[in-house]
């Protein structure tokens, strides 16, 4: 699973290309017919990264600030039901009942546990929202601890022990029971992308048809660009500082979602552990591939694939595709002297950037 902890900045950067970030902006849209569109944009710390959301309406300037006001107010609150670090959110009273009884939630919490049993079940695993044991063993997803040695075997198998989707259960409406005690949630692969729809559909129900949601790395974009045309994300270079794009995509109304091995990690003993873990061994993945971006209309799909799709590798990722129409994906993998952009035939305008080589066969195949 996929888990962010340095305060600030997600892990898995997949930064913009096009889109402005400043307050105050003013657009004039061609087909607006004289229409004055303004662009309000804010930045702040929220779910333990760094969010950016610039919107674009004929609205005011003011209405467009109460708009941002409710989005970030939205965010917070998601937040405080989703996160397992917050010991009152709705997710930290499921662990904690844990092997006891079944906890009624929200129906947006229980909304993402579905996703995520719906995503476990097709990923077979690779996806596991019950990881909490694992990441807890290594401390991911807690900037005031690190470790400073490698959990042993012992404790791996205890912690693995504990990992089970198939003992995540709905009791009933919106109630939800782990069935054994010390098993615990972990929802780090998957809120981001939750939460990012459900910003957008408050968007969409204040007016605004053009936005841009960045959580940390987690791209929406709502519509097309204040001038008509697409947005234009870029992904970041796995192996070159952050802000250096290895390819970037052509996107509308579609989420850009990056999951990688080259940012977030813990260092023990002079070697760094991604905090990306196989819910079959209970340890950080490895391999050759370096980062997955997942190209989907649901963001909350996007996100907890990118993490399976990072786990299963990308043979057996290609596999699953088949059986997910709307679904494109870019693979960037270390298999030579530069990194290897594989991308699914439905990418729209790929550009790849930067010293990175590109598989054309792979590119041009349409599924």
């Amino acid at each position: 699973m996929r888990h962010k902890t340095s305060p600030g900045i997600q892990t898995f950067l997949a930064f913009l290309l096009s889109a402005v970030f400043a307050a105050g902006l003013f657009y004039r849209l061609s087909a607006g017919e004289g229409l004055k569109m303004n662009t309000r944009s804010r930045e702040s710390i929220a779910m333990d990264t760094v969010v950016r959301v610039s919107v674009t309406s004929d609205k005011t300037p003011e209405e467009l600030d109460g708009i941002l006001d409710g989005v970030f107010e939205l965010i917070e609150r998601l937040d405080g039901k989703l996160s397992m670090h917050n010991a009152t959110s709705e997710i930290s009273l499921v662990n904690a009942n844990a092997g006891r009884e079944a906890v009624r939630v929200s129906p947006e919490t229980a909304e993402v546990l579905r996703s995520a049993l719906e995503i476990t079940r097709l990923t077979d695993g690779a996806f596991d929202p019950t990881i909490g044991p694992v990441t807890a063993l290594w401390q991911a997803g807690d900037a005031k601890k690190t470790r400073h040695e490698l959990p042993s075997d012992s404790e791996i198998l205890e912690a693995l022990s504990l990992v089970d989707g198939k003992s995540l259960k709905e009791t009933a409406p919106n109630e939800f029971y782990l069935a054994r005690e010390g098993m615990r949630l972990d929802l780090g692969g998957i809120a981001k992308g939750y939460v990012s729809a459900a910003v957008r559909n408050f968007l969409e129900s204040a007016g605004v048809e053009s936005a841009l949601i960045d959580l940390g790395g987690n791209v929406l974009a709502v519509g097309s660009r204040p001038n008509g045309e697409p947005w234009r994300i870029g992904v970041q270079h796995p192996l070159q500082s952050r802000g250096a794009p290895i390819c970037s995509m052509s996107v509308e109304n579609a989420s850009v979602i990056t999951a990688g091995v080259y940012e977030r990690f813990v260092e023990i003993g002079g070697k760094r552990y991604t905090h990306i873990f196989d819910p079959r061994t209970g340890r950080p993945i490895e391999g050759n591939l370096l980062s997955v971006s997942v190209v989907a209309a649901d963001p909350t799909i996007g996100d907890a694939l990118s993490t399976a799709f990072m786990v299963m590798g990308e043979n057996r990722s290609k596999l699953l595709l088949k059986e997910l129409p709307g679904v494109e994906t870019v693979f960037v993998s270390d298999k030579g002297s530069t990194p290897t952009v594989t991308a699914t035939g439905g990418i729209i305008g790929l550009k790849v950037l930067n010293r990175a080589s590109v598989n054309a066969e792979r590119h041009e195949e349409q599924r």
